[in-house]
């Protein structure tokens, strides 16, 4: 896939995926600030070109069939459009440089006995906030045998 159409998924993805379908509830504010401009973009360029209802209908009822049209009108858009290619690729870039990465071990989990649990590894490799846990909400019996845990940002 070339560049164009990576980035058309993936703000098509951003747009529809569950944390907006929340009201933006677990988003940070910076980052929903960035995704607003994103929207704002797209939503202008669709009026100027007279698609804007392809938007519209995604936004009132997301079904997949609607999301399909809006990537592809957005990717029209973005081929045809150098400079709007561009400027949603750059938002896209600082949407994700600040993106949180979230790594969880062992969540949850109910252990009536004894657990062993062997070593743990985690490392995030890219740039953005990190927010790593080990042993959340957790809940051990008699014994709980934990390797070595190791998380490095």
């Amino acid at each position: 896939m070339e560049p164009v159409t990576l980035t058309a998924a993936a703000i098509a993805t951003l747009i529809f995926s569950e944390a907006l379908k929340e009201g933006g509830k677990t988003l940070g504010q910076g980052i929903s600030q960035q995704l607003a401009q994103l929207l704002n973009a797209i939503r202008q360029k669709f009026q100027a070109t007279g698609t804007e209802g392809i938007l519209k209908r995604a936004e009132e009822n997301p079904t997949e069939k609607n999301q399909a049209k809006f990537q592809d009108e957005l990717e029209t858009q973005m081929e045809e459009d150098e400079a709007f290619a561009k400027q949603l690729q750059a938002l896209m870039a600082q949407l994700q440089a600040n993106e949180t990465v979230k790594q969880i071990v062992v969540k949850g989990v109910t252990v009536k006995g004894k657990a062993t649990v062997g070593d743990i590894n985690l490392e995030a490799t890219r740039e953005g906030t990190v927010n790593q846990e080990a042993v959340v909400d957790s809940e051990f019996g008699d014994d709980l045998n934990l390797g070595n845990v190791n998380l490095k940002a």
